[in-house]
């Protein structure tokens, strides 16, 4: 690694700082040129996604992440929800620190314990506590920002864990990340969830962004007499599956393994080895490393 590591800790913007900052449009498309450049080297760039929050995406994501790399992927994992981000906390990563080279400029992630490359807003914050108040300008040239800067280290893969819903974020990753990229849309049971998600598909055939598949969260509770207990409803992801041409590549289960990964800041294969969502969960990582093109290792 060459040069010195400069400590890159942000502190929190406020809309007329935000404002400002967002002016310069020579310098966004030198990001754009940038990002389009060091992201097409990535072989496959997934965006994962829903119309909603409270589906459970990020942990979808970071699992994604987790179960990728213990097939023997090199994985980046891109925190593209800056006014949520929480990847860091799922990964056990609360201590996360990301730098700057002096002498290239470029980005230096954080590399996890289990070898993830991780880039977030989380770990340049000074206060943790404070909520990061920016607005779309912003949050959009922070993602072409660091995307173009970031030193990833030939990742196979890329796995981007969206903020909820088709704003700014989600706008800008599409019209930017080149290919090959794709979009995991996760939805949970329920009229409600349906409804919403259903937008992140349109949002995807709009974009031209090929839809990888389906993930239905929360899909059921195993109770201890085998019994499958839907919770929170009867799942509609075939209807919707159906009717988009799409496929359902995973139901992951309520599970208390989940609760226990969150607060460990393990992987769900660490604590659950012999559940239904270590399963699914392996399922839905050989679906994608195959449908994404990845080598076999």
């Amino acid at each position: 690694m060459s040069g010195q590591k400069k400590d890159l800790r942000i502190r929190s913007t406020s809309p007329s700082k935000a404002k400002e900052s967002s002016q310069g449009k020579n310098e966004i498309d030198l990001y754009i040129d940038m990002m389009r450049d060091r992201l097409s080297r990535i072989p496959a760039k997934i965006m994962v996604m829903s119309g909603k929050g409270g589906v459970g995406k990020t942990f979808i994501s970071v699992s994604l992440a987790q179960y990728l790399r213990k097939m023997g992927y090199r994985v980046a994992l891109y925190d593209a929800d800056e006014t949520g981000a929480s990847v860091p906390f799922f990964l056990g990563e609360r201590k996360a620190e990301i730098y700057a080279d002096e002498e290239t400029g470029e980005l230096i992630p954080h590399l996890t314990y289990d070898g993830i490359q991780l880039m977030s807003v989380e770990p340049l914050l000074t206060d943790k506590s404070t909520p990061l108040i920016w607005m779309g300008s912003l949050r959009t040239k922070f993602i072409l920002q660091t995307l173009a800067l970031t030193r990833w280290d030939e990742p196979h893969v890329m796995i981007i864990d969206l903020p909820p819903g088709t704003g700014d974020e989600a706008i800008t990753l599409a019209s930017y990340v080149p290919p090959s990229r794709y979009s995991l849309i996760v939805t949970t049971p329920g009229k409600l969830a349906v409804a919403i998600v259903r937008k992140a598909v349109v949002f995807s055939r709009k974009m031209d962004i090929p839809i990888m598949g389906l993930v239905e969260n929360m899909a059921y509770y195993r109770c201890p007499d085998g019994t499958k207990l839907e919770v929170l409803g009867e799942s509609s992801a075939d209807v919707m599956a159906k009717e988009y041409n799409v496929e359902v590549l995973a139901r992951i289960p309520l599970d208390e393994s989940i609760r226990r990964a969150h607060d460990e800041g393990v992987p769900v294969y660490e604590i659950a080895k012999d559940s239904d969502i270590n399963k699914e969960l392996e399922k839905l990582a050989t679906e994608v490393a195959k449908r994404a093109g990845l080598p076999n290792l």
